[in-house]
């Protein structure tokens, strides 16, 4: 073994051209392959690093809904399969200081951060203790809040820090190995957790706000406990028929809901990856197929001197096992660039990030596909050399060695595979940057720089009052709107296309039914001048007016999906809206229609909305737009200037404008079109090389019959549809089964693409037309080369 590899070693070296390229062929296969495995690996095999990560579960009121406080609190008293449970909802925090932040937190009970198992680093949990009304305030930081904002503070436990205008004392920081996941926010960082007192006597069952995390008892298994939680639901029910007809409360794994998002695109990705890489590997087979031609006689004269079939199995195969080591070095340190720039573009946390490296489960992936590789690269060539003939080589007037037929059926499959994948590449290539197109088009309303967001949390015992939030909301558009350069400013209670409140209404003559199913409603609270900041059009009646706050007269808007979806061919104005329950706590009448705008995500079709005067907002946080004629990001620091005007210690957070929204709406499209863009890219550049080398060999191997057919009268343009017809024959036969495959993983595309068919016939002709150009360029110059042919020069080398 040492001597084949210290002659497989010696025989590289003399041919530093074909290693050079032969080694980089594979180390764009095993680079790419291994960047989204680190992405795979950190995003759905290990999204997070919890003690007992396999034990943690979520629950759910049903497929859409989160629980209710009244819900949890008897789920939290009547299970008895959680060894501990904790309910949370995330919130922003205003940090108090020097200069006023903005942070993300979650309001939790003292079970939640229990059940992910993660002690803090120093302090404490919360305990039940600090959930009663009247506790004094506490809170748990996280490690990177205590070193960025603290300074690493070794006494930071009991000191106090002000939160939302009020003292609050650190009773734990959480390690820097924690990372607090939430599935409504899976990229969300958070940096504080509060205690979050729940009373028993005016929990609501029919508002869903809570999530839960629950950790199972050891020897109780998953389907035990949702049996267990569908029993309580099914008391629930009978109990209060009204609120909980449609609850049968669901548990599903943790890991689950957090990959559900991303798994499909990323399992997708890497299998495109690993189509890279065997279209290198097919290409790097070629090359060791057209090399090994030259090392015929070596082969049979070695076999002569009773070298064995698995003696020279086993040196063909070495030289491919070197060529992917070498391949695999170089790949490392491309996909080491490669992760840290996927890790930098992805929407996730900053702990994915950080998991998104080179670490030796990584490594040890690489090293697999090496061995792979060396595998699937090296046995074609092996196949081949196992069947030299020793009579015939060793002929001295040898015109066509026993195997060459072998070899040239191997290429001959080698070039169509490549061919094949590279045009499956190409159509997905075409599906996706289709469907991204397809989804700017649809948000284009979104697509401005002239509209800037920015959130405003009124937060803390100074605003409590409702009627004060109100007050400043208003005062503080009226503010916005006389700013140089602003054209119309407004509050909105959630951002288009990033979700907010909803709840389900009764139209018409509808009367309150637990058992039917009625209008589902998003549900916005803004001031008047929304609508113009944020380009929403007028279509029926006006917008909201001061008087619409009152309570003997509310008044709402609507948009054009809930008007044709209750009132199709009727005029709404006027119409009348309920909140769905057994005794509704108001009665609003409809002023306005409002086109519709996309509200969960750009990929979900607009939902039907309601409208309401800002002081129906629930929760404190509200949304100022401002809308400019000039790029409106320029003016985030006039409106700075007049919020600390009014209050210093408010922040002005996530300050984007409606294009910022819409591209982090967006990235993940953009991102996986771009990627697969890439690696097709990647694919018909190899497939170009590979199809020009086997011509190339080829074109050599048969010189003295093009010199013969010149010699004899042949025109050069004869010679030329020859090899170009050969070449082109296999690129045919090729795209034939790229075409079927692709129209065979059709189905599989269907949940991956958006806004077009995976069957669309454009996308499939642009990609079959990219591989075809590619391989007709690669045709062509060897074609070129073989009627420059000296039919004199050839016939004497023979």
């Amino acid at each position: 073994m040492l001597s084949d590899l210290r002659f497989a070693f010696r025989s590289l070296a003399k041919s530093p051209g074909f290693t050079i390229v032969a080694a980089l062929t594979l180390a764009l296969g095993i680079g790419a392959s291994t960047t989204v495995f680190s992405a795979l690996r950190a995003l759905v095999i290990e999204p997070f690093s919890y003690p007992r990560a396999d034990r943690i579960m979520h629950l759910w009121s049903n497929e859409r809904q989160v629980l209710s406080t009244a819900d949890y609190l008897d789920i939290r008293d009547q299970s008895t399969s959680f060894s501990e449970l904790g309910a949370y909802s995330p919130r922003p925090v205003n940090l108090g200081g020097t200069s006023a932040q903005s942070l993300l937190g979650i309001e939790c009970t003292a079970g939640l951060l229990r059940a992910f198992g993660v002690p803090p680093m120093s302090g404490r949990w919360f305990e039940t203790s600090d959930e009663q009304n009247g506790a004094p305030p506490v809170v748990i930081i996280s490690h990177s809040l205590w070193l960025n904002s603290f300074g690493g503070d070794p006494g930071m436990i009991g000191r106090t820090i002000r939160l939302d205008g009020g003292d609050v004392t650190v009773v734990g920081i959480m390690p820097a190995s924690f990372e607090f996941t939430c599935t409504w926010l899976p990229a969300v960082t958070f940096q504080v957790w509060r205690p979050l007192p729940l009373n028993a006597q005016n929990a609501s069952r029919g508002n869903h706000w809570l999530l839960v995390v629950g950790c199972l008892k050891d020897g109780v298994t998953q389907a035990a406990a949702d049996a267990e939680i569908k029993a309580i639901g099914l008391r629930l029910k009978a109990a209060y028929p009204e609120t909980n007809t449609n609850k049968p409360f669901l548990l599903r794994s943790f890991r689950a809901e957090l990959t559900r998002p991303v798994s499909s695109y990323t399992w997708m990705l890497f299998a495109a990856a690993c189509l890279v890489l065997l279209v290198a590997c097919a290409n790097v087979a070629s090359m060791l197929l057209a090399r090994g031609a030259r090392r015929m006689g070596e082969l049979a004269l070695r076999s002569a001197l009773g070298a064995t079939r698995g003696k020279i199995l086993r040196l063909t195969l070495i030289e491919s096992l070197l060529l992917a080591l070498a391949g695999t070095a170089v790949g490392l340190v491309l996909a080491s660039n490669g992760t840290s720039m996927l890790a930098s573009l992805a929407p996730i946390s900053e702990a994915r990030r950080a998991a998104m490296r080179i670490d030796g489960t990584v490594l040890a992936f690489a090293v697999g596909a090496a061995l792979v590789t060396s595998l699937v690269a090296g046995l074609p060539s092996a196949v081949s050399a196992m069947r030299v003939s020793v009579n015939d080589v060793l002929r001295s007037d040898s015109r066509c060695l026993t195997g060459s037929r072998t070899r040239h059926n191997l290429l001959r499959v080698l070039i169509i595979a490549q061919v094949a994948v590279a045009l499956v590449l190409a159509n997905g290539a075409a599906l996706f940057t289709a469907s991204y197109a397809r989804l700017l088009a649809a948000n284009g309303d979104m697509a401005t720089e002239h509209v800037l967001s920015a959130s405003v949390g009124l937060l803390g015992q100074r605003y409590e009052n409702r009627e004060t939030r109100t007050r400043f909301y208003e005062q503080f558009a009226a503010h916005a709107a006389t700013l140089p350069g602003v054209s119309a400013a407004g509050f909105t209670s959630k951002l288009p296309l990033e979700g907010g409140s909803s709840m389900d209404i009764l139209v018409n003559d509808e009367s309150f039914d637990p058992t039917a199913r009625r209008t589902f409603a998003e549900v916005s609270a803004v001031t008047p001048g929304y609508f113009d900041a944020a380009g929403i059009r007028i279509l029926r009646g006006r917008t909201l007016q001061p008087a619409d706050a009152s309570p003997e007269s509310i008044g709402v808007v609507v948009n054009r999906t809930l008007a044709e979806a209750c009132w199709p061919n009727q005029n709404p104005i006027g119409k009348i809206i309920r909140p769905n329950k057994s005794t509704p706590d108001y009665r609003a009448r409809v002023v306005g229609v409002v086109e519709s705008t996309r509200q969960r995500g750009p990929l979900e079709e607009p939902l039907p909305e309601i409208f309401r005067t800002i002081d129906r907002a629930w929760a404190p946080e509200a949304y100022l737009i401002v809308r400019s004629p000039q790029p409106a990001a320029q003016l985030a620091p006039l409106l700075r200037r007049e919020l600390a005007a009014m209050d210093p210690d408010l922040p002005l957070a996530q300050v984007r404008t409606f294009q910022q929204v819409l591209n982090e709406g967006t990235m993940d499209r953009r991102l996986i079109a771009g990627l697969v863009n890439c690696f097709i890219a990647v694919a018909l550049a190899l497939v170009a090389v590979g199809l020009y080398g086997t011509l190339s060999f080829h074109i050599l191997q048969r010189t003295r019959e093009i010199g013969v057919r010149l010699a004899l009268g042949a025109e050069r343009s004869s010679i030329l549809r020859l090899v170009f017809r050969q070449g082109f024959s296999w690129v045919l036969i090729g795209a034939a089964g790229g075409v079927a495959c692709s129209l065979a993983l059709a189905g599989a595309m269907r949940s991956l693409i958006w806004g077009i068919s995976p069957f669309n016939p454009l996308s499939l002709l642009c990609g079959t037309i990219a591989v075809v150009v590619a391989a007709l360029l690669a045709c062509w110059l060897p074609a070129r080369r073989a009627t420059r042919v000296d039919p004199i020069a050839a016939l004497r080398a023979e």
